[in-house]
């Protein structure tokens, strides 16, 4: 070995160099700490992940994990909130505009979330084939949700909820033929009649289900879009009432409740006004288009502008006061101090209400005597 070979043996580094090890001790603490934090984001994401609504969560899930979104998304339909919600199936004898604003409202995916809000959910809708144009529609527009029946007897057994949407002339028919088939099912099926002429003891006598399961119900077609507000008789909110009848209202925008036949009968006649106020607004529209306004812009102009009286007037119109206050702020002697006015809007409501209860309850047990519907009617 020559001289040379010897020198640089007698200087060879150790197998392993200090200056490696302190090097390697170094990353080691940088590293290990920043894996910690990986594993525990991630940990954090995962349950966020999981209790976010399922098409969020899926999204996130392909984004983050794609290899455990099936398993993920599997675990989803086990969330305690999805399983806590009250699901609703309900169903419509009859599919006329009131039966398929309701449906609608219930059905349509945006209304998803204020159902949640009350702890709800929609199973399913059932209706039955008449007035086939809109239950053929109402199954177009939602075929996951609805199915649609050839009899009323199919809606029932397949429903919880049972809304009864016939003219007033085929209620003893419908109801009769129901109950001599045996379908109804006190445990199960709950009967809100839409037919503004059925009295509420008529209803469970027709149909031998409870009291806490007969109810009746009225409401205008924006329900379909969460607007209005719907009428219940009697009240379903208290301790022997409906478990969730009141809260699927309020979802669909509102619902008050009515103690008894007289309040019902009153409430339900500010509704029949909607006939009017579309006349006034097609008068303003008209009357702009004589004065030379072009009609797209007249319509325009007096939808918005009454659209916008509505809205500030709805806010806080849980204070009696209210209106009242609105009134205050119009401008001194204009037509809100004209009382002939508001007289024949009472004059018009007194009559309507007088026939109505002529309709509902038959003459003889009519509570305002002759002279005073002869008057009313006058005065519509």
């Amino acid at each position: 070995m020559t001289t040379l070979s010897r020198a640089l043996l007698s200087h060879r580094r150790p197998v392993v160099d200090p200056l490696f090890l302190c090097l390697a001790w170094v990353l080691i603490s940088i590293l290990l700490p920043i894996n910690n934090t990986v594993d525990g984001f991630c940990a954090y994401r995962l349950s966020a992940i999981k209790i976010l609504p399922h098409g969020t969560r899926s999204s996130l899930n392909r984004q983050a994990h794609p290899n455990l979104v099936h398993k993920t998304f599997n675990m989803s339909k086990n969330d305690d909130d999805a399983t806590s919600l009250q699901p609703i199936r309900a169903g419509f004898i009859g599919c006329g505009t009131i039966a398929y604003s309701i449906a609608s409202g219930l059905a349509n995916p945006k209304h998803a979330i204020f159902l949640s809000q009350h702890s709800l959910s929609l199973s399913s809708i059932c209706v039955t084939r008449r007035s086939e144009s809109r239950s053929t529609k109402l199954k177009d527009s939602y075929p996951d949700v609805v199915t649609v029946y050839d009899s009323a007897e199919e809606v029932v057994k397949n429903s919880e909820v049972v809304f009864l949407c016939v003219l007033p002339q085929h209620v003893d028919g419908v109801l009769g033929e129901l109950t001599d088939e045996g379908v109804w099912n006190e445990d199960v099926h709950t009967l809100v009649s839409l037919v503004s002429t059925s009295k509420v003891d008529d209803l469970i006598r027709k149909t031998n289900l409870p009291p806490n399961k007969v109810y009746k119900m009225i409401c205008l077609p924006p329900i379909a879009q969460r607007e209005g507000c719907a009428l219940l008789q009697p009240p379903a909110s208290n301790n022997n009432g409906h478990p969730y009848l009141k809260s699927m209202l309020d979802a669909l925008g509102g619902c008050v409740e009515c103690a008894n036949d007289d309040i019902m009968n009153a409430m339900m006649i500010p509704g029949c006004l909607m006939g009017p106020m579309y006349g006034i607004m097609r008068n303003n529209r008209d009357w702009l288009v004589k004065q030379g306004v072009p009609p797209e812009d007249a319509s325009y102009f007096i939808g918005r502008t009454y659209l916008s009286i509505v809205q500030d007037a709805e806010r806080d119109s849980r204070e009696p006061a209210r209106f009242d206050e609105l009134i205050q702020e119009q401008t001194p002697g204009g037509l809100n101090e004209q009382q002939g006015v508001f007289d024949a809007y009472n004059n018009a409501m007194n009559a309507i209400l007088s026939r109505s209860i002529l309709h509902i309850l038959g003459t003889n047990q009519h509570r305002y005597d002759e002279n005073q519907l002869n008057k009313a009617q006058c005065n519509l």
